[in-house]
């Protein structure tokens, strides 16, 4: 399986995952799940049933302080951090190790009411119409949602966190550090799966107003807006005023192409409410504004050969609009105005000396994974590198980002002889020669584990450890680290 291939995968695996309760389960099973509730919900309405939205809806503040003042001790202790936690950093779908799953064993009708409505308050006219339609979260509504809580709204800053399969809302606007909306927002949906066009999707029309910009473009802009190969989905962090961005600068544009990219960017933003949306669009302006941004798009999501890509992105030093529509929908926004001043949050790890992405990141995980599991031998996956570490001073809620996947540590013995090739070749770059008659331990990510002879070869006695972004954290505090 080649590594573009398996990029889609590991996208594929990591979008029909859902957290209900803290388990991991695949799409079949999450349906049926959410089918025995919803069938269960009919008898027991106030039991079971999602709350419908108020006619009049509260302000978020209102809202949040309603709802973090209802939640007794046992609720709250899962539903609360501190502004300064790393989760307030985290930008992928879902919250694992952190947030409250709202259903009825956890909360109340009124509480659950309170959540619905900060949905909506959380969203535009239009967002309403989409978000609470999304193909998981119809039927389930806020029971397929985590809420958690960064601070004490009823004093600033805080922020509120509402995330689910397919979606991380922040409410409690900018965020101390400048980030519009808080942090970054994911939104999607998975209708029209692999079909050209995404027919049925929510945010088919994106996709649609990319697709006239591509055919405004002259033909020299469309050879450099082409480039080969979508970077993986959770890759958004602010690159600066120092970053590279690839594809065609909007500013050399002509005016007609400039205006279709313009209606682009306000259709991403078209699902939050207009205060936080005039703050976002006054961040881009802060940098020099749209025709600061560069336009790619991608030749691996063309799904039928005839130019309709579905992965497209819009990056400058303070801003990433990353819609991927393929191989299913999932969209991705991050917005600050201070570009060499990022969100940063958390414990401070020290002071990194240069950029981190790729292969770098893969060596920073592989050295945590060997130094605080004990084991012969680590491995991560290239393709599952999720981003880049900024360099300069770094904080845990960095880690939280770059290990958005929130995997864990999966430990397994194996055979010298039963290493698949490409790990030996692997080893062997890095100086080590195994030997085929010794039984070594090798330290890996669940993600990896999940198919293991696709990486390293036949494995024996999986061991499941903690959470791979708290070992490259424990690392990063040992006094002899190195980065």
């Amino acid at each position: 399986m080649n590594a573009a291939r398996r990029r889609r995968q590991h996208d594929m695996l990591e979008s029909r995952r859902l957290v209900l309760g803290g388990w991991s389960m695949n799409r079949r099973q999450a349906l049926k799940a959410m089918g025995a509730l919803t069938g269960a919900a009919v008898v027991a309405r106030f039991a079971l049933l999602p709350p419908s939205p108020s006619r009049v809806l509260g302000s978020t503040r209102d809202l949040a302080i309603r709802l973090f003042e209802s939640l007794d001790a046992a609720a709250r202790r899962q539903a609360c951090v501190d502004y300064e936690h790393p989760l307030r950093q985290y930008h992928n779908r879902g919250v694992w190790g952190g947030g409250l799953w709202v259903n009825p064993l956890t909360l109340d009708w009124e509480q659950r009411s309170t959540v619905t409505d900060l949905l909506f308050a959380g969203l535009s006219t239009h967002g309403r119409r989409r978000v609470p339609d999304e193909y998981f979260g119809k039927w389930p509504g806020v029971h397929s949602m985590r809420v958690l809580f960064c601070g004490d709204p009823r004093s600033s800053p805080y922020q509120l966190i509402l995330t689910g399969a397919h979606l991380n809302l922040r409410l409690g606007g900018a965020s101390r550090e400048g980030a519009a909306f808080g942090g970054p927002l994911v939104y999607g949906d998975q209708r029209g799966d692999s079909a050209v066009g995404l027919p049925g999707n929510l945010y088919r029309f994106q996709h649609q107003i990319a697709q006239r910009l591509w055919q405004t473009l002259r033909p020299e802009e469309r050879r450099l807006a082409l480039q080969k190969t979508s970077p993986i989905q959770t890759d958004i962090q602010l690159q600066g005023s120092d970053g590279a961005f690839a594809g065609v600068a909007m500013g050399r544009l002509a005016a007609g192409a400039r205006s279709v990219a313009r209606e682009l960017v306000d259709a991403m933003l078209s699902t939050y409410p207009p205060d936080d949306v005039a703050h976002a669009m006054q961040c881009l302006e802060h940098n020099g504004g749209v025709e600061r941004l560069s336009l790619a798009y991608y030749a691996d999501s063309d799904v039928d050969g005839n130019s309709q890509y579905q992965n497209f992105r819009i990056e400058g030093p303070g801003a990433v609009f990353y819609f991927r529509g393929s191989p299913h929908v999932h969209a991705f926004i991050h917005i600050a105005t201070s570009v060499d001043a990022p969100l940063s949050v958390g414990e401070p790890l020290g002071t990194n000396p240069r950029v981190l992405e790729g292969v770098t990141v893969k060596r920073l995980f592989e050295d945590a994974l060997l130094a605080q599991v004990g084991t012969d031998f680590a491995f991560y996956p290239l393709e599952s590198v999720a981003g880049r570490l900024r360099c300069g001073s770094i904080r845990t809620g960095d880690i939280y980002s770059l290990e958005s996947w929130q995997d864990h540590v999966v430990s397994v013995e194996m055979k010298g002889s039963a290493l698949r090739a490409s790990f030996i070749q692997e080893l062997r770059a890095r100086g080590i020669d195994p030997d085929p008659h010794r039984t070594y331990s090798v330290a890996t990510s669940g993600f990896v584990a999940e198919d293991p002879e696709s990486y390293l070869g036949a494995v024996a006695s999986p061991r499941r450890g903690g959470m791979l972004r708290d070992v490259v954290i424990a690392h990063l505090r040992t006094p002899t680290h190195r980065t």
